[in-house]
């Protein structure tokens, strides 16, 4: 912590992320400053100080603060499944491993009003190896995850937010797939109504490959609202 006397008053700034907690961070990380007033209360609730009284202050030292806290605008940390707290460790449950007493918990905390959503969360999806889900226990360790530094937090964030890329990728990849296939779908019915590729073709292997075409286009129409069954 930074240290700084100011009016007679002692004003401790964080100036790392070990001295900030989950719970602090929770109080301001989705709140975006719409203009100075506002970038000056966030700047205060950060530091932990009265709106007015920063507002009293040289606006050097304002400079001071703002410096000494940037580190929190740009924030970086690699993806991290597990953590360890008091000597155990904890690991993030994956997405197709949760009860349903899970899924329903986390909806519940979402659509809350809540404004320790990310502890909650994590108290819910990270458990010791071996650990069935309890409720009751999620509840007990809501505390113990808000009062983590951010320096074992925020990497379990980041793991969250590298799987929702990751999941967003494939997606988009399996999107281009399915169009480039209805495509050639497309492509290969006009071919044959035009009379191309097939005309010489035995019997059985015309009727051979209707039947893959025909194939194709219901395997497709599984999976994309653009191809129907004619």
């Amino acid at each position: 912590m930074l240290k700084i006397e100011f009016n007679d008053k002692k004003i401790l700034l964080p100036d790392s992320w070990d001295d900030i907690t989950l719970g602090d961070y929770e109080r301001w990380f989705m709140h975006t400053p719409a203009d100075k007033q506002e970038y000056v209360k966030l700047v205060a609730d950060i530091c932990k100080m009265e709106e007015d009284e920063l507002l009293k202050a040289p606006a050097q030292l304002f400079d001071v603060i703002t410096n000494a806290i940037g580190f929190i605008f740009e924030p970086d940390f690699e993806p991290a499944s597990k953590v360890e707290i008091g000597g155990r460790e904890y690991f993030i449950a994956m997405s197709d491993r949760l009860t349903l007493g899970e899924w329903i918990d986390i909806e519940e905390i979402l659509g809350s009003d809540s404004t320790t959503k990310v502890s909650e969360i994590l108290a819910v999806v990270c458990r010791q190896a071996g650990e069935s889900y309890n409720t009751e226990t999620a509840a007990r360790r809501k505390d113990m995850f808000r009062n983590l530094p951010c320096t074992k937090a925020l990497p379990l964030i980041a793991f969250f937010l590298f799987k929702k890329k990751e999941s967003e990728a494939i997606l988009n990849h399996y999107s281009e797939v399915v169009a480039q296939a209805n495509q050639f779908l497309k492509d290969t019915k006009t071919f044959v109504v035009n009379g191309g590729g097939i005309k010489r073709l035995p019997i059985w292997q015309r009727i051979r490959y209707i039947y893959l075409t025909k194939s194709l286009e219901k395997q497709l129409s599984k999976f994309s609202a653009s191809c129907s069954i004619e």
